[in-house]
């Protein structure tokens, strides 16, 4: 409430005043009440509790002065207990240094036994047996004066080091005698498992250490001497090289459960941590000797070289000239004129022309040799490498740092340079040469039925050959690097020069000389016969393209040479497979089936243009020519004897499209009928929209269209009735008796799918003469 003059404020004023007395009146009263109520507490305690605790606390007294002096006596008693205790303690040690030195003495000279009576049994036992008594008791003083007699003077320390050192040799040349010389595995079992009864499993695990690499090294002389012979021209160091991991894989697949059953344990090294590093120096060093000889061979060197720089020239020829008259039919007219001349071309005493030099390129078969060799050292390595991840039990990680010991990785980083350096180069070049030579081979078979070429067979038959050889090395990036070379060089030296041989073919006919008559006649033909063939090419090579990647992309196949496991299993991130990313590495395939399919529509476009479209339109003309379905009964009795359109169509279709079901290939042949079908059906339906019809007019079209399906579709049954949507659609319309706003109802209660619009209904039925 707003204060407006000072009587208010002096009103306001006297109200807070009051609520503050009102307020101090209330603490006061309740201060007194509190004070009273601490001074009946401090009375009530004065009265009744002090007296009571006065009360216990004599009472303590009491009893502290009559247990004093049995306090006392428990204290002296405590004090001489403690010192029988130590006392105690002191025999128990004493005992325990005087029983484990007797038995450190009666374990020493039952050792010593042992080895007189070559008992390797009792030996090994005696031995760990004497190596289990604490070092502090063996070093002492006490076990330096008790333990050493007359035939065994020296300390227990030296005397246990010497009688283990002879046990150990004794037990390591038992075992190399009967792994080396006898041969017998139950002895030889015998005596490395008395390494472990020993206590010496470090050197159980040197000594099988040392039998392991000998034997390799053996296994390896064989290797060794096959690299001094002259090696045939095939896969042979390939060869040798599957060879040695196949037997490193037999060796480690029986061998290493035995010794780490017997010398290793969860707290202890076993083969993976002792034994693989030794064998992986010997495995090493017998690899590069194959390799260094298999690269002083081969020659890959040199091969690279002359492969970097062969040109390739087939390719440019052809976009340089991609049509050549008379080609398509084996008489190229400017070869057979050069041949045909009984004189040369220059005169005896014109100096000719120095020719170039022969071109320095590699052998075709040789690079072949040497690219199979490489993907064989590739995908052989790559199964030993998971063969040892698989079944010794570990973490890729762990079996790297352990192989890295004695320099394994130095191997792999070598299959890897030459994959990068000779492999990929090479397939580069092969894959360019092979695509030439199929280019410069290709052959029309015009004979064939649908026509085609040597090109696509050759061609891909040869892809298929590296692609498979690419994915066999196991190694996705040159998988990728080739795949993605192919599929570049398909687009531009494949379908780019098919589609320019075909337009250049095409335009043959647009030579101003070239006249109608024989030569334009002949002229067509060739463009025509090249057009079949190389438009089949496309469709075959799209179809082989498919297969090619249906077959590569199945896990079936690429199980082979990957896994289908992260290559990190502890990795907190998702991380593909090997499996998954050679397949989208092969799903790259599937971009060429569009540049196929486009190229393929254009040109059959181009087809139709060239060779169909002025015929076609001929026929459309005369089947359309006085049309007309406004028909009396007389007139349509006489449409039903002429059957004008049918007859008309019937004799000039094979006219139109002469032979070209048997030549193209059944795709094509279906793209190229449905574009002459769209040329007949739309000026047919264009023209049916602007007449009128009588009630018999309407029935004589609906028959044409029946009659026109059933004849076209003896050509062609593929997507036909589609086409004829329309036209049965407007049949139907036209003879319907409804009222014009209930057909397109009565349509789509009988299920038709209407392709016609509302308004196109009503066009339609205001056609009709009723």
């Amino acid at each position: 409430m707003p204060l407006a003059n000072a009587n208010d404020v002096r009103k306001a004023l006297q109200a807070a005043q009051d609520g503050e007395e009102a307020r101090r009146n209330r603490v006061e009263a309740l201060v007194e009440r509190v004070a009273r109520s601490v001074d009946v507490a401090d009375q009530v305690a004065k009265q009744e509790v002090r007296p009571k605790v006065q009360i216990i606390d004599h009472k303590a007294e009491h009893l502290q002065a009559q247990l004093q002096s049995t306090s006392t006596t428990a204290s002296h008693l405590h004090s001489k207990m403690q010192l029988v205790h130590e006392e105690r303690q002191r025999i128990k040690l004493a005992i325990h240094w005087c029983r484990s030195v007797v038995e450190l003495k009666f374990a020493c000279a039952s050792l010593a036994e042992s080895l007189e009576r070559h008992d390797w049994e009792a030996g090994a036992a005696h031995c760990a047996s004497a190596f289990s008594c604490d070092s502090s008791i063996v070093q002492s003083k006490f076990a330096q004066s008790a333990v050493p007699t007359t035939v065994l003077p020296e300390p227990p320390t030296q005397t246990l080091r010497e009688l283990r050192a002879k046990l150990l040799e004794q037990l390591r040349k038992n075992f190399e005698f009967y792994t080396m010389q006898e041969s017998n595995e139950a002895q030889a079992t015998r005596f490395l498992s008395l390494f472990s009864e020993a206590g010496a499993y470090d050197e159980g695990l040197d000594a099988y250490k040392m039998l392991a690499v000998s034997l390799v090294h053996a296994q390896g002389d064989g290797i060794r001497n096959k690299l001094i012979t002259t090696p045939p021209l095939s896969p042979y160091y390939s060869a040798l090289w599957g060879t040695l991991f196949d037997q490193l894989a037999v060796f480690v697949h029986e061998h290493q459960p035995v010794v780490d059953r017997l010398l290793s344990s969860d707290s202890r090294a076993g083969f993976v941590q002792v034994v693989l590093p030794g064998l992986d120096g010997e495995w090493t060093r017998l690899g590069n000797q194959i390799l260094d000889a298999w690269d002083e061979k081969r020659q890959k060197t040199r091969l690279v070289q002359e492969a970097e720089a062969s040109p390739f020239s087939i390719v440019q020829k052809i976009r340089a000239t991609p049509h050549t008259v008379g080609r398509i039919f084996g008489n190229d007219e400017s070869s057979n004129r050069e041949r045909s001349l009984p004189f040369p071309l220059t005169r005896p005493s014109t100096p000719r022309a120095t020719p170039p030099p022969k071109e320095i390129r590699p052998e075709l078969g040789v690079v072949d040799v040497v690219l199979n060799e490489l993907a064989l050292f590739s995908s052989q390595w790559a199964l030993f490498t998971d063969f040892l991840m698989n079944s010794l039990g570990t973490t890729p990680s762990e079996v790297d740092s352990a192989a890295k010991i004695n320099a394994s990785y130095t191997l792999d980083a070598r299959i890897n340079e030459l994959l990068t350096c000779t492999f990929v180069p090479l397939q580069s070049w092969a894959l360019r040469e092979s695509l030439e030579k199929a280019h410069s081979i290709d052959t029309a078979d015009l004979d064939a039925r649908p026509m085609s070429s040597s090109l696509p067979d050759d061609l891909f038959f040869m892809l298929r050959s590296i692609l498979t050889r690419a994915l066999s090395t196991s190694s996705i990036s040159v998988a990728e690097r080739i795949l993605q070379q192919t599929v570049t060089l398909l687009e531009t030296d494949f379908i780019e020069i098919v589609v320019l041989r075909l337009d250049s073919c095409r335009r043959s006919l647009n030579v101003p000389r070239l006249v109608e008559g024989p030569r334009r006649l002949a002229a067509a033909r060739e463009v025509k016969a090249t057009m079949i063939v190389y438009l089949n090419v496309l469709d075959q090579s799209s179809t082989y393209t498919e297969r090619i990647y249906t077959d590569l992309h199945s896990p079936a196949f690429l199980s082979q040479y990957f896994k289908d496991i992260p290559k990190d299993q502890h990795a907190t991130t998702f991380e593909a497979s090997d499996l998954a990313l050679a397949q989208d590495v092969v799903s790259r395939l599937n971009s060429l089936i569009p540049k196929y399919s486009s190229a393929i529509q254009f040109e059959i476009g181009e087809l139709y243009t060239t060779l169909i479209q002025s015929h076609m339109h001929a026929m459309v003309s005369d089947l359309l020519q006085d049309l007309t379905y406004d028909l009396n009964e007389a007139a349509f009795q006489q449409t039903e004897q002429e059957n004008r359109i049918a007859s008309r169509l019937q004799k000039r279709w094979d006219m139109v499209m002469p032979s070209y079901r048997e030549r193209l290939s059944e795709s094509n042949y279906a793209l190229l009928f449905m574009r002459c079908l769209d040329a007949l059906l739309i000026p047919y339906e264009e023209s049916a929209l602007e007449m009128h019809f009588s009630e018999l007019g309407a029935l004589r079209f609906d028959k044409d269209v029946r009659q026109l399906l059933g004849l076209l579709s003896q050509h062609c049954s593929f997507g036909i009735r589609d086409k004829f949507m329309r036209l049965q659609q407007i049949a139907f319309v036209l003879n319907q008796e409804e009222e014009d706003e209930e057909v397109y109802e009565t349509g789509t209660s009988l299920g038709i799918s209407w392709q016609l619009t509302p308004s196109e209904v009503k066009h339609i039925r205001g056609l009709c003469i009723r």
